[in-house]
């Protein structure tokens, strides 16, 4: 038998680093998305971002990316 990777899931980092994401969101692999960077290409259509906070760079769903 053989195994094969299934893909991966982004999770949102939160509106900021003290809390977390109130709606628990993530991208889940799409059929042919297998690497994070695929994955958060997808989030991308969906209205998903990439940050730059506190030295890190972090996901942020649609809802936490307008949270001031």
């Amino acid at each position: 038998m053989t195994a094969y990777a299934l893909g991966v899931e982004v999770a949102c980092d939160g509106p900021d680093v003290s809390r977390d994401c109130p709606e628990s969101a993530a991208v889940s692999a799409r059929f042919g998305s297998l690497t994070a960077a695929q994955v958060r290409g997808d989030g991308r259509t969906d209205g998903w971002t990439r940050r730059l906070r506190d030295g890190h760079l972090v996901d942020l769903c649609p809802a936490c990316k307008s949270t001031p």
